[in-house]
């Protein structure tokens, strides 16, 4: 599919090629609510649930690729590292890069919010099959 029909396809989002990569922009905006600091995408209505589980997908997926990609750069040498540097406890961050293993199908119809039926964050932290079928078996 070319840029001019991605950006067709999502309106309100910008999608281009950037050498190899893909890069889809998403105007967002940060909000509060319950004392937690939420990022929603622009145009997302009042009446949405900003806080729900596709949008927690959404945001570990994309922290888990981006702790991937900072790993094999070189800009942390370990995952204990990227942990003390980021705060977070290093038990968390293994379970997140977990993410990195989902079936990308699965993961493109996540981040277009059609999370598969019975897929959620929580599910997802207690364990992933490393087959693809077989997470598409669970995830259909």
């Amino acid at each position: 599919m070319d840029e001019r029909a991605l950006n067709e396809k999502y309106p309100g989002r910008m999608v281009f090629r950037e050498g190899d990569r893909i890069v889809v922009k998403t105007p967002v905006r940060f909000r509060r609510r319950n004392g937690r600091q939420m990022i929603v995408a622009a145009g997302e209505g009042e009446g949405s649930k900003a806080g729900s589980d596709d949008n927690a997908l959404a945001l570990a997926i994309a922290r888990a690729w981006q702790w991937q990609e900072e790993l094999e750069s070189g800009e942390y040498s370990t995952v204990e590292e990227l942990a003390a540097t980021k705060k977070i406890d290093v038990s968390y961050v293994r379970r997140m890069f977990r993410l990195n293993s989902l079936a990308p199908d699965i993961v493109e119809a996540m981040l277009q919010n059609r999370t598969p039926v019975g897929l959620s964050l929580r599910q997802l932290r207690r364990g992933i099959p490393l087959a693809w079928c077989k997470q598409r078996e669970l995830w259909a």
